[in-house]
């Protein structure tokens, strides 16, 4: 049987595109679903069924039948013999099948915190279904790959960039990404939902990103300008004299955004630490620092 007269079960003519294959299956599937036709079950089902074979063999999903010497007037009738017949070459039919675009593909893309403050690439892996390598989508039976089926799962990587200000739920589209489309139609597209990821070196709360910062004791106590290295860029922040251990920082407007353009902060939290120069002190300047804080602290005793 030629493509024609599959294209005839779906009043179409053979020159018809795959969005047009579509449109006619659903129209004749939803007007002759045995469902919607109590009690002319019967009747309509012979029908049903070569509307669907119609439509699956015209997308690729099917192969087509033995050619058979059937009058097309009589399609019920019982087949020639095929005892000479040669069945059509698989390769053959599915050039015939229109190509057909691929299925979109969702999936999570894991963003790191920096990445999504301050943008950058990512690189994704998911998995796609496509024509399998052994039997190049001709469904044949005995292939150990895809068992009949035509076509394979694989795992195919992508570089997604990620704009400056992105959020959890943020959806990144790259075109042709996709699932292969039948019959060397294009690919779909692959869809990324944005899901934030935080080291065990930050704490998130909402919009809000908080870390540890270590700063030396005599910076601490005296104050002065600081550079700290927060999400893989140098801060520029104050510190104000006296600050204890624990002391916060808070840089407003640094932290995450939502899907409306607001900003959480960022909260730094000081660690003091050891200055490597107090290693190269002498016991003369040791002495001196003692001598310094036992003033200080009788003064504090004074006027306390």
């Amino acid at each position: 049987m030629s493509l024609d007269e599959y294209y005839r079960r779906l009043e179409l003519p053979s020159t018809a595109s795959a969005t047009e294959v579509k449109r006619a299956y659903r129209r004749l599937r939803a007007k002759y679903h045995p469902d919607r036709n109590k009690g002319r079950e019967a009747s309509v089902e012979p029908l049903f069924k070569r509307i669907q074979e119609a439509f699956e063999i015209l997308i690729g999903e099917r192969k087509a039948p033995l050619s058979t010497a059937t009058p097309a007037s009589s399609p019920a009738s019982p087949p020639a013999s095929t005892k000479h017949r040669e069945p059509e070459h698989p390769s053959r039919t599915h050039r015939s099948a229109p190509p057909m675009r691929g299925v979109n593909c969702m999936t999570e893309l894991f963003v790191p915190l920096e990445v999504a403050i301050h943008g950058g690439d990512v690189e994704a892996n998911y998995a796609v279904k496509g024509p399998c390598c052994h039997c190049h989508g001709h469904a044949r039976s005995r292939c150990p790959t895809c068992f009949g089926k035509g076509v394979t799962a694989y795992r195919k990587c992508e570089t997604v960039n990620v704009s400056p200000g992105a959020w959890d739920g943020q959806r990144v589209v790259i075109e042709g990404a996709g699932h292969p489309g039948p019959n060397g139609g294009p690919a779909g597209d692959a869809i990324f939902s944005v899901v934030i990821v935080c080291s065990s070196s930050f704490r998130r709360d909402g919009l809000h990103v908080a870390c540890d910062i270590s700063v030396d004791f005599v910076t601490a106590m005296l104050g002065g300008r600081f550079e700290a290295q927060v999400l893989g860029r140098a801060l520029q922040v104050k510190i104000e004299p006296n600050s204890g251990p624990g002391s916060t920082i808070r840089l407003r407007g640094q932290g995450l955004s939502d899907r409306n353009g607001m900003r959480g902060d960022l909260t730094l939290r000081m660690v003091l630490d050891m200055p490597a120069a107090a290693l190269h002190l002498t016991e003369d300047e040791r002495e001196r620092l003692r001598e310094m804080f036992a003033t200080a602290q009788r003064r504090a005793i004074k006027f306390g």
